[in-house]
Protein backbone atom coordinates (compact mmCIF):
# COMPACT_ATOMS: atom_id res chain seq x y z
CA UNK A 1 0.00 0.00 0.00
CA UNK A 2 3.06 2.49 0.33
CA UNK A 3 3.86 2.43 -3.38
CA UNK A 4 0.31 3.08 -3.74
CA UNK A 5 0.65 6.25 -1.40
CA UNK A 6 4.03 7.22 -3.29
CA UNK A 7 2.05 6.93 -6.85
CA UNK A 8 -0.48 9.24 -5.64
CA UNK A 9 1.71 11.83 -4.19
CA UNK A 10 4.18 11.55 -7.12
CA UNK A 11 0.56 11.97 -9.39
CA UNK A 12 -0.77 15.19 -7.25
CA UNK A 13 3.25 16.31 -7.27
CA UNK A 14 3.03 16.20 -11.26
CA UNK A 15 -0.05 18.03 -11.49
CA UNK A 16 1.01 20.85 -9.44
CA UNK A 17 4.24 21.45 -11.35
CA UNK A 18 2.10 21.31 -14.78
CA UNK A 19 -0.38 24.04 -13.13
CA UNK A 20 1.82 27.14 -14.11
CA UNK A 21 1.98 25.95 -17.58
CA UNK A 22 -1.93 26.06 -17.71
CA UNK A 23 -2.41 29.73 -16.11
CA UNK A 24 0.25 31.31 -19.08
CA UNK A 25 -2.21 28.63 -21.63
CA UNK A 26 -5.37 30.04 -20.77
CA UNK A 27 -4.34 33.67 -21.28
CA UNK A 28 -6.09 34.85 -18.44
CA UNK A 29 -5.15 37.34 -15.53
CA UNK A 30 -3.71 35.59 -12.06
CA UNK A 31 -6.72 36.65 -10.12
CA UNK A 32 -9.83 35.75 -12.30
CA UNK A 33 -7.36 32.36 -13.56
CA UNK A 34 -7.79 31.71 -9.48
CA UNK A 35 -11.25 32.89 -9.50
CA UNK A 36 -12.04 30.58 -12.08
CA UNK A 37 -10.04 27.04 -10.71
CA UNK A 38 -11.29 27.71 -7.23
CA UNK A 39 -15.56 28.06 -8.51
CA UNK A 40 -14.84 25.16 -10.76
CA UNK A 41 -13.26 22.99 -8.15
CA UNK A 42 -15.24 23.80 -5.00
CA UNK A 43 -18.49 21.44 -5.96
CA UNK A 44 -16.32 18.48 -5.60
CA UNK A 45 -14.21 19.66 -2.41
CA UNK A 46 -17.03 20.39 -0.50
CA UNK A 47 -18.75 17.08 -1.57
CA UNK A 48 -15.03 15.73 -0.43
CA UNK A 49 -15.33 17.26 3.07
CA UNK A 50 -18.93 16.35 3.61
CA UNK A 51 -17.74 12.45 3.17
CA UNK A 52 -15.12 13.55 6.16
CA UNK A 53 -17.73 15.62 8.37
CA UNK A 54 -20.95 16.23 9.23
CA UNK A 55 -23.23 19.10 7.16
CA UNK A 56 -24.08 20.72 10.85
CA UNK A 57 -20.01 19.94 11.28
CA UNK A 58 -19.10 21.60 8.22
CA UNK A 59 -21.26 25.06 8.83
CA UNK A 60 -19.62 25.29 12.63
CA UNK A 61 -18.61 28.37 13.04
CA UNK A 62 -16.50 28.34 16.09
CA UNK A 63 -13.12 29.11 15.81
CA UNK A 64 -13.50 30.48 12.39
CA UNK A 65 -11.39 33.46 12.55
CA UNK A 66 -8.12 31.12 11.50
CA UNK A 67 -9.93 29.61 8.91
CA UNK A 68 -11.20 32.45 7.31
CA UNK A 69 -7.96 34.09 7.43
CA UNK A 70 -6.53 30.72 5.81
CA UNK A 71 -9.09 31.20 2.94
CA UNK A 72 -8.18 34.88 1.99
CA UNK A 73 -4.21 33.86 2.24
CA UNK A 74 -4.96 31.34 -0.06
CA UNK A 75 -6.56 33.27 -2.87
CA UNK A 76 -4.22 36.40 -2.24
CA UNK A 77 -1.68 33.42 -2.48
CA UNK A 78 -2.68 32.23 -6.20
CA UNK A 79 -3.58 35.64 -7.07
CA UNK A 80 0.38 36.87 -6.74
CA UNK A 81 1.70 33.55 -7.73
CA UNK A 82 -0.21 32.80 -11.20
CA UNK A 83 0.75 36.78 -11.67
CA UNK A 84 4.35 36.77 -11.02
CA UNK A 85 4.40 34.46 -14.40
CA UNK A 86 3.47 37.34 -16.76
CA UNK A 87 6.77 39.07 -15.66
CA UNK A 88 9.26 36.17 -14.69
CA UNK A 89 9.97 32.82 -15.98
CA UNK A 90 8.76 29.66 -14.43
CA UNK A 91 11.46 27.99 -13.40
CA UNK A 92 12.48 31.70 -11.15
CA UNK A 93 8.86 31.67 -9.72
CA UNK A 94 7.73 27.78 -8.91
CA UNK A 95 11.50 28.50 -7.22
CA UNK A 96 10.90 31.66 -4.91
CA UNK A 97 7.60 30.29 -4.41
CA UNK A 98 8.55 27.30 -1.92
CA UNK A 99 10.57 29.43 0.28
CA UNK A 100 7.15 29.50 1.98
CA UNK A 101 7.31 26.74 4.06
CA UNK A 102 10.39 27.88 5.58
CA UNK A 103 8.55 31.35 6.10
CA UNK A 104 5.60 29.05 7.56
CA UNK A 105 8.06 27.29 10.10
CA UNK A 106 9.42 30.85 11.39
CA UNK A 107 6.02 32.39 11.99
CA UNK A 108 5.07 29.15 14.19
CA UNK A 109 8.36 29.78 16.12
CA UNK A 110 7.36 33.28 16.74
CA UNK A 111 3.77 33.24 17.54
CA UNK A 112 3.05 29.64 18.28
CA UNK A 113 6.02 29.30 20.55
CA UNK A 114 7.13 26.09 18.55
CA UNK A 115 11.12 25.66 19.03
CA UNK A 116 13.02 27.64 16.32
CA UNK A 117 15.95 25.33 16.10
CA UNK A 118 19.87 26.36 14.44
CA UNK A 119 18.67 24.25 11.99
CA UNK A 120 15.39 26.14 10.73
CA UNK A 121 17.44 29.20 10.85
CA UNK A 122 20.27 27.96 8.90
CA UNK A 123 17.31 26.09 6.42
CA UNK A 124 15.85 29.65 6.37
CA UNK A 125 19.40 31.44 5.41
CA UNK A 126 19.93 28.45 2.99
CA UNK A 127 16.21 29.18 1.16
CA UNK A 128 16.66 32.89 0.78
CA UNK A 129 20.50 32.45 -0.51
CA UNK A 130 18.73 29.84 -3.07
CA UNK A 131 16.32 33.04 -4.07
CA UNK A 132 19.82 34.91 -4.66
CA UNK A 133 21.31 32.87 -6.56
CA UNK A 134 18.14 31.96 -8.64
CA UNK A 135 17.50 35.46 -9.41
CA UNK A 136 21.02 36.11 -10.43
CA UNK A 137 21.62 38.60 -7.92
CA UNK A 138 20.45 41.20 -5.76
CA UNK A 139 18.50 43.29 -8.29
CA UNK A 140 14.51 42.61 -7.46
CA UNK A 141 12.82 43.00 -10.87
CA UNK A 142 9.02 42.94 -10.79
CA UNK A 143 8.61 39.16 -11.52
CA UNK A 144 10.65 38.59 -8.49
CA UNK A 145 9.31 40.76 -6.04
CA UNK A 146 5.53 39.31 -6.94
CA UNK A 147 7.01 35.50 -6.62
CA UNK A 148 8.38 36.68 -3.15
CA UNK A 149 5.01 38.34 -2.25
CA UNK A 150 3.42 34.67 -3.46
CA UNK A 151 6.25 32.84 -1.03
CA UNK A 152 5.49 35.15 1.83
CA UNK A 153 1.28 34.51 1.30
CA UNK A 154 2.12 31.06 1.12
CA UNK A 155 3.98 30.83 4.60
CA UNK A 156 0.64 32.72 5.84
CA UNK A 157 -1.16 29.84 4.43
CA UNK A 158 0.40 27.40 6.11
CA UNK A 159 0.92 29.47 9.36
CA UNK A 160 -3.19 30.15 9.66
CA UNK A 161 -4.30 26.40 7.95
CA UNK A 162 -1.96 25.01 10.84
CA UNK A 163 -4.44 26.89 12.95
CA UNK A 164 -7.60 26.04 11.72
CA UNK A 165 -6.59 22.39 11.98
CA UNK A 166 -6.24 22.06 15.67
CA UNK A 167 -9.98 22.72 15.87
CA UNK A 168 -11.69 21.53 12.32
CA UNK A 169 -10.66 18.59 10.00
CA UNK A 170 -8.60 19.24 7.40
CA UNK A 171 -10.82 18.20 4.54
CA UNK A 172 -13.49 21.08 5.81
CA UNK A 173 -10.21 23.37 6.34
CA UNK A 174 -9.48 23.06 2.22
CA UNK A 175 -13.16 23.44 1.57
CA UNK A 176 -13.56 26.41 3.31
CA UNK A 177 -10.49 27.89 1.74
CA UNK A 178 -11.50 27.47 -1.54
CA UNK A 179 -14.80 28.45 -1.08
CA UNK A 180 -13.57 31.74 0.58
CA UNK A 181 -10.75 32.39 -2.44
CA UNK A 182 -13.95 32.55 -4.51
CA UNK A 183 -15.66 35.68 -2.60
CA UNK A 184 -11.65 37.26 -2.35
CA UNK A 185 -11.07 36.81 -6.41
CA UNK A 186 -14.86 37.61 -7.81
CA UNK A 187 -13.82 41.43 -7.76
CA UNK A 188 -10.97 40.41 -10.75
CA UNK A 189 -13.83 39.55 -12.46
CA UNK A 190 -15.03 43.60 -12.57
CA UNK A 191 -11.35 45.08 -12.35
CA UNK A 192 -9.14 43.22 -14.53
CA UNK A 193 -8.54 43.55 -18.57
CA UNK A 194 -9.52 39.94 -20.09
CA UNK A 195 -11.54 38.05 -22.38
CA UNK A 196 -12.81 33.81 -21.82
CA UNK A 197 -11.98 31.99 -24.80
CA UNK A 198 -13.41 28.68 -25.36
CA UNK A 199 -9.29 27.46 -24.43
CA UNK A 200 -9.11 29.73 -21.45
CA UNK A 201 -12.63 28.02 -20.13
CA UNK A 202 -11.83 24.59 -20.87
CA UNK A 203 -8.76 25.06 -19.19
CA UNK A 204 -9.85 26.68 -16.50
CA UNK A 205 -12.48 24.03 -15.76
CA UNK A 206 -9.02 21.04 -16.15
CA UNK A 207 -7.63 23.25 -13.81
CA UNK A 208 -10.52 23.28 -10.88
CA UNK A 209 -11.32 19.75 -11.54
CA UNK A 210 -7.98 17.84 -11.87
CA UNK A 211 -4.97 20.28 -10.64
CA UNK A 212 -7.12 21.22 -7.84
CA UNK A 213 -10.01 18.91 -6.92
CA UNK A 214 -8.02 15.57 -8.14
CA UNK A 215 -4.51 16.44 -6.77
CA UNK A 216 -5.90 17.10 -3.20
CA UNK A 217 -7.81 13.99 -3.12
CA UNK A 218 -4.87 12.13 -4.29
CA UNK A 219 -2.82 14.15 -1.56
CA UNK A 220 -4.96 13.51 1.21
CA UNK A 221 -5.38 9.25 0.12
CA UNK A 222 -1.87 9.31 -0.04
CA UNK A 223 -1.23 10.15 3.38
CA UNK A 224 -3.09 7.26 4.59
CA UNK A 225 -0.19 5.21 3.21
CA UNK A 226 2.78 7.24 3.51
CA UNK A 227 4.21 9.65 6.31
CA UNK A 228 3.86 13.44 6.09
CA UNK A 229 7.35 13.88 6.40
CA UNK A 230 7.49 11.92 2.82
CA UNK A 231 4.64 13.57 1.46
CA UNK A 232 6.60 17.00 2.60
CA UNK A 233 9.81 16.09 0.82
CA UNK A 234 8.08 14.98 -2.40
CA UNK A 235 6.25 17.94 -3.11
CA UNK A 236 9.51 19.85 -3.67
CA UNK A 237 9.06 17.65 -7.00
CA UNK A 238 7.14 20.51 -7.99
CA UNK A 239 10.09 22.80 -8.80
CA UNK A 240 11.56 19.96 -11.04
CA UNK A 241 8.44 18.78 -12.96
CA UNK A 242 7.58 22.71 -13.26
CA UNK A 243 10.94 23.40 -14.67
CA UNK A 244 10.64 20.57 -17.38
CA UNK A 245 7.46 20.78 -18.28
CA UNK A 246 8.35 25.04 -18.50
CA UNK A 247 11.16 23.40 -21.09
CA UNK A 248 8.54 21.28 -23.29
CA UNK A 249 5.98 24.12 -23.73
CA UNK A 250 7.44 26.71 -23.38
CA UNK A 251 10.80 26.29 -24.51
CA UNK A 252 11.99 27.74 -21.28
CA UNK A 253 16.03 26.19 -20.40
CA UNK A 254 16.61 27.13 -16.56
CA UNK A 255 20.18 29.04 -16.26
CA UNK A 256 22.90 27.85 -14.04
CA UNK A 257 21.90 30.02 -11.25
CA UNK A 258 18.28 28.79 -11.38
CA UNK A 259 18.86 24.99 -11.34
CA UNK A 260 21.40 25.76 -8.40
CA UNK A 261 19.24 28.36 -6.07
CA UNK A 262 15.73 25.62 -6.51
CA UNK A 263 18.28 22.86 -5.23
CA UNK A 264 19.02 25.26 -2.39
CA UNK A 265 15.49 26.30 -1.45
CA UNK A 266 14.22 22.41 -2.31
CA UNK A 267 17.36 21.39 0.43
CA UNK A 268 16.65 23.95 2.71
CA UNK A 269 12.80 22.65 2.67
CA UNK A 270 13.90 19.07 3.14
CA UNK A 271 16.52 19.75 5.74
CA UNK A 272 13.74 21.84 8.10
CA UNK A 273 11.36 18.40 7.91
CA UNK A 274 14.08 17.82 10.75
CA UNK A 275 13.78 20.87 12.44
Amino acid sequence: MKKKGLFEMLGATFIWGSTPIMSIYSHLPGGVFVFFRVLFAFPFIFYFALKHASFREFFSFKNFLPLLISGVALGVNWIFFFSAFNYADVATVVSIYYVGPIISLMLAGMFLKEKITLRIVFCACLAFLGVIVANGGFDLNKGTLIALLAAFSYGMLGFFSKLATLKHKPSVVTAWQILISVFITAPFLYFSDWQLTYQGLIISVITGVVHTALALFLWYDALNYIKVSLASVLQYLDIVFAMILAFVFLGEIPSLNQIIGAGLISAAGILSLRG
